[in-house]
């Protein structure tokens, strides 16, 4: 085949994939998805293979894994038909990382045969369970975090079955945006058939199925290709710990060894801690999305996601341990969890590549508020992530206010809360001295408060680095802790725990939510003065962190270096 076209289907399939995610986000009804982008979309072909993905959230790049396996292993192929759409948000059957991920997945036929399938997954607002939001770190089973829905038929033949969709909607507690959701779903999936009908048509069945396996290996040469181009071969181990495993004040151990040879990597994470009784496992398809994830951003980042990138990696991830667990093992806060095995795979991946080293970061502080909104006449389920501070790299500053690695869900506009929600926002702003010092500073975390203006509100909070920093690296500091508070008209601000799931509030209450710093990189006595002058004058660094950790002496009013006192602070240190 002449690569030209094989080119051209490539860029035909991430096309696809693309324009269904666009699809599903101006179609959404919730703020979740038309705001917050918390979906993905893909094409696989019949063997279950990943041609495309479009994801917003990293986190849903194991999405597909198992998916029309799954699906055929219930309805046998000689049983789809043209219309058929399925649903499912089982993590333990069909691979979503957690039951409000909801799945649909539609055959696409061509000439009578199915070919393929299209997909479009979605973050639901609420999906049941014990909790609003269905998303709690101290759930003690997978029976606690919502309705579990195996593969079924939601459309046969173009038909939409309402007593599947009703069977959903009753056990949502804002069945409101997820109606509005799924058939902002059916409509990404109405796109995505669409257009590989498009490539079928032009190129035909033959030469389209052998472009896929190309493709595929195409894919699978570059990979391994920088692989060898940008890891050192040898072994590598890391570890951190998640500050509490969701029921107790005892923290979970996360560990990782990396094994690089002959352009393939093995992650071994045998070193975890055995399976918790929360909801803070990651199932085994959200473990192999970080890895995937990770490998990615660090040896390719403009590589493309299909079965191919998947080929030269292997994950060892003992059933029964908080990296895999067994059902029905909580798994609906698995996401923070995550974020911190990110960060040790991206320390295991430094070593092997010193000069992309990244250091860990400041995870997200989620809040779910729920309650009864009188101005809508209605149940609400606000589900929001608020970003912290990523970590410095060897070539420069971390980010400020930015959601890392699993989570890349987009900023929710202070207007949009307020109108969808009863809370004011008063408050929004970077956090001066968060980030960690370092020759590279870590991004800085964020604050934000919200004034609660409802009665029976109840309040649900996940988190991570709240009591393990994101530590800096090559004598860089650590980024701060992330915290939450409360003030009432009757007590002195509380610190709330970090893990909490049913909190009453009342109107008038102001939640306070810090998030965390990212690490340093390097030793911050070699930052450029002038680099601390312009933090000093943009608030991320107080003009008394840049005398003490940085050995600068900088005006606050007029951001000038005194080069004279500066000089001399920084030739104490090496003189010593």
């Amino acid at each position: 085949m002449a690569y030209g076209k094989t080119e051209v289907i490539a860029a035909g399939l991430e096309a696809a994939a693309a324009e269904m995610c666009a699809s599903l986000i101006r179609t959404a009804y919730s703020p979740n998805v038309k705001e917050r982008a918390d979906c993905s979309t893909a094409v696989c072909d019949m063997q279950g293979r990943t041609l495309a993905l479009a994801t917003h959230a990293p986190a849903h790049l194991g999405s597909t894994l198992m998916l029309v396996p799954a699906i055929l292993e219930r309805f046998p192929v000689d049983t789809l038909r043209d219309g058929d759409i399925f649903f499912a948000n089982d993590p333990y059957i069909v691979g979503v990382t957690h039951l409000n991920d909801c799945t649909l997945a539609a055959p696409v036929f061509v000439d009578g045969r199915a070919v393929a399938f299209v997909a479009a997954v979605a973050h639901h607002s609420d999906v049941g369970g014990r909790v609003p939001g269905s998303e709690s770190g101290d759930s003690t089973s997978i029976y606690q975090e919502g309705i579990r829905v195996p593969p079924v038929r939601l459309y046969q033949g173009g038909e939409l079955r309402r007593d599947v969709l009703e069977m959903f909607l009753v056990n949502s507690r804002t069945p409101h945006f997820s109606e509005g959701d799924i058939l902002a779903q059916r409509a990404a999936t109405a796109s995505g058939i669409q257009r590989m009908r498009e490539i079928y048509s032009r190129y035909g069945s033959v030469v389209v199925e052998q472009a896929i396996g190309e493709i595929l290996d195409a894919t699978e040469r570059r990979m391994r290709a920088r692989i060898r181009e940008t890891l050192k071969e040898g072994t590598y181990s890391a570890e951190d710990w998640l500050d509490e495993d969701g029921i107790s004040n005892r923290p979970v151990h996360l560990a990782a060894t990396l094994t690089v040879a002959d352009g393939e990597v093995v992650f071994d994470f045998s070193g975890c801690d055995r399976q918790i009784g929360s909801g803070k496992n990651i199932p085994y398809t959200h473990t192999m999305a970080t890895v995937y994830y990770c490998l990615k951003a660090i040896v390719d980042p403009g590589l493309s996601i299909n079965e191919g990138m998947y080929r030269p990696v292997r994950a060892i991830a003992p059933v029964g341990s908080v990296v895999n667990p067994r059902p029905p093992g909580g798994v609906g806060s698995r996401n923070l969890t995550s974020m911190i095995l990110a960060d040790v795979m991206m320390d295991v991946l430094g070593q092997a590549a010193p000069q992309r080293a990244m250091s860990p970061a400041g995870p997200y502080q989620g809040i779910i508020l729920s309650g009864p909104d009188p101005r809508h006449d209605r149940f609400y389920v606000d589900y929001e992530n608020f970003a912290g501070g990523h970590g410095a790299s060897r070539s420069g500053d971390g980010m400020d206010g930015t959601q890392i690695h699993m989570t890349n869900t987009s900023n929710l506009p202070i207007e949009v809360m307020e109108v969808e929600f009863p809370v004011r926002v008063e408050r929004y702003e970077l956090l001066t001295d968060t980030g960690g010092a370092g020759l590279h500073r870590g991004g800085c975390g964020v604050s934000r408060e919200l004034r609660i203006l409802a009665q029976g509100t109840v309040l649900a909070v996940r988190s991570a680095r709240q009591v393990y920093p994101a530590n800096g690296r090559d004598g860089g500091s650590p980024g701060s802790l992330g915290a939450y508070y409360l003030e009432t008209g009757t007590t002195a601000r509380e610190k709330l725990h970090s893990t909490i799931s049913e909190r009453a509030l009342y109107a008038g209450d102001l939640l306070r939510i810090i998030t965390p710093g990212g690490g340093g990189m390097g030793d911050p006595m070699h930052r450029a003065a002038a680099l601390v002058a312009r933090d000093v004058t943009e608030g991320l660094v107080s003009a008394g962190a840049a005398q003490n950790l940085y050995g600068v002496v900088v005006s606050p009013e007029g951001g000038k270096v005194d080069l004279v006192e500066t000089e001399r602070l920084r030739a104490a240190p090496r003189a010593g």
